[in-house]
């Protein structure tokens, strides 16, 4: 008869340490959230028209863009001293809203975000309206080829 030694029965597990995981994923996230860029277009899908020209500018304190989509949606887009708003705008009210927000601005630059297919004749009635109520310049917005 062999004796054996028989074992309380408690296995003791091995728990790894997640919290340097979990530490290094919170890391990654916040660094991915702060490199990433977002393309505010106000929920319009604009394919913007290819330039070899493009010049590259600093970005203003204030920005008025005007964003046209494909089915002639328009939207008045302004950063003003820091207060940013996205508004639903037609052709016949945009003079009366755009007036408004150009004589808060100070440099009084407009751009006109418009997709590809936008008739050319649209832009120019836009940069008409944008000129009668009182921009000073007009930018027309690009894509590098």
């Amino acid at each position: 008869m062999s004796l054996k030694k028989f074992s309380n029965g408690k296995k003791r597990q091995v728990v790894p340490d997640l919290t340097p995981l979990i530490d290094v994923v919170f890391l990654l996230l916040i660094f991915f959230m702060v490199a990433t860029t977002f393309n505010d277009m106000g929920g319009l899908e604009i394919e913007l028209p290819k330039s070899s020209s493009i010049k590259e500018s600093a970005k203003d304190i204030d920005e008025i863009s005007i964003l046209v989509g494909k089915g002639k949606e328009i939207k008045l887009k302004t950063d003003i001293l820091g207060r940013s708003a996205i508004e639903d705008v037609n052709l016949e009210n945009l003079g009366t809203e755009l007036q408004s927000v150009i004589e808060r601005s100070k440099e009084k630059k407009v751009g006109i975000v418009a997709d590809r297919e936008i008739d050319y004749g649209d832009v120019v009635d836009i940069m008409s309206i944008a000129k009668e109520k009182g921009a000073l310049s007009i930018d027309i917005e690009t894509e590098r080829k």
